[in-house]
């Protein structure tokens, strides 16, 4: 049969320990044996990110460890099947479909389950692959950001990522740990870099940057302590598990800025789950901050320089009016505090999906500027309420009892 059609029929149920076994004799047979040990992984990895939108599955190192997996094995898998075939091998449709009622019952799922675990296990074993190198893993860079950790540092990230594997599933994280080492090896010999790093160097962050959201006396020790610490997470909603969208550090990205919580708390209680950026621009500068979203609508702008007055400019003509709470000191100096009135978080669930806002500030003379988003000719920060309710809904999913 051919491999094509041997690839369209393949399923993901297998256990990782037979699809390492796989992959492991397939480095001494033929190039179709290793496309189908790569489809597993891809059809493993793709299920979870799939199932991962519509519960809380993944943490962020477990998440981009997926991520880099899929996207490294792509090119290999697209080129050797036709489109249709390959599109067969994403199971990440499937994921969403098998969880799109929230996260399900391990007694009752014992299959879908066993999928996430896999995944789990996969991701955890790429971050702590780096320990196991024959080359030095800290002259490789992590092809994104540019860094390049040392081995000290790959050492806590293989740590932690061992905790989650014991007694039986310890020989299987050792086997994928060293085949993962091995595709290391050769990106970093080949061009000094590997996105494959990224998913324990994301692993080690979080773990760094959750140490100082808790309040802990000290994190994991890394050489990234204090180094990437995504400041309004930290001060502002508590320890994370995931971010969404691609990696960029501790910086804040144009439009939305979503996150999964560590601590969910009650509707009424909950802490923002998402934010947006606020910059001023102009010789003399101006206030800058946040306009912070929680999951019940009680949006706040925190702000570093103190505006008289902030404001909501709708796409329907609309205007509305947030209520300073605090504030002191000069508009580029000062600080300053702004709540969304209960009485407009009704008038904003009102809105329709296509519904843009732009949010602006007043000075002392009266004059209404809008705030500007990141860059050096950045545009008005603005975001539709179909874009905000989508990313607290995707912040909010369930999460596993």
């Amino acid at each position: 049969m051919a491999i094509r059609k041997i690839l369209w029929r393949m399923s993901i149920t297998p256990s990782v320990t037979a699809i390492l076994a796989a992959a492991t004799a397939a480095q001494a047979q033929s190039n179709d044996e290793k496309l189908r040990s790569m489809a597993q992984f891809y059809g493993v990895a793709t299920y979870a990110l799939g199932a991962n939108e519509q519960c809380d599955l993944l943490d962020q190192g477990e998440y981009r460890g997926l991520v880099v997996l899929r996207d490294a094995l792509t090119p290999d898998l697209s080129r050797a099947t036709t489109s249709d075939v390959f599109a067969s091998l994403n199971h990440a449709p499937t994921g969403k479909k098998d969880w799109a009622k929230g996260c399900l019952a391990h007694r009752a799922h014992d299959t879908e389950w066993r999928r996430i675990d896999n995944a789990r296990l996969i991701a955890h074993a790429l971050q702590a692959a780096p320990t196991v190198m024959t080359s030095d893993p800290g002259k490789c860079s992590t092809g994104n950001m540019g860094e390049k950790l040392p081995r000290s540092d790959w050492t806590i990230v293989a740590a932690m990522a061992a905790r989650h594997h014991a007694n039986g599933e310890r020989a299987t994280f050792d086997g994928l740990k060293k085949m993962f080492a091995g595709l290391l090896d050769a990106d970093c010999a080949r061009a000094q870099s590997s996105s494959l790093l990224q998913a324990g160097f994301d692993a080690l962050w979080l773990a760094e940057d959750n140490a100082r959201a808790s309040g802990a006396e000290k994190g994991p020790g890394s050489s990234l302590a204090g180094k990437y610490q995504s400041v309004v997470v930290a001060k502002a909603m508590g320890p994370w598990r995931l971010r969404r969208g691609g990696f960029n550090g501790s910086f804040p990205r144009d439009g939305i800025n979503a996150f999964r919580l560590v601590g969910r708390g009650d509707t009424a209680t909950a802490t923002a789950t998402a934010f947006l950026y606020l910059a001023s621009i102009g010789a003399f500068g101006g206030p800058r901050g946040e306009l912070l979203f929680p999951p019940n609508g009680g949006w706040t702008a925190r702000l570093g320089g103190n505006a008289p007055a902030v404001a909501l400019s709708l796409s329907d003509g609309t205007t509305i009016p947030l209520t300073k709470l605090s504030g002191s000191g000069t508009e580029g100096l000062g600080s300053a505090r702004f709540e969304l009135p209960k009485a407009s978080i009704a008038v904003l669930a009102g809105k329709t999906d296509a519904t843009a806002v732009h949010i602006k500030w007043q000075d002392g003379d009266g004059k209404w500027t809008p705030f500007f988003g990141l860059g050096r000719n950045p545009d008005p920060q603005k975001f539709t309420l179909g874009e905000l309710r989508e990313a607290i809904a995707w912040a909010t999913v369930p999460r596993p009892e």
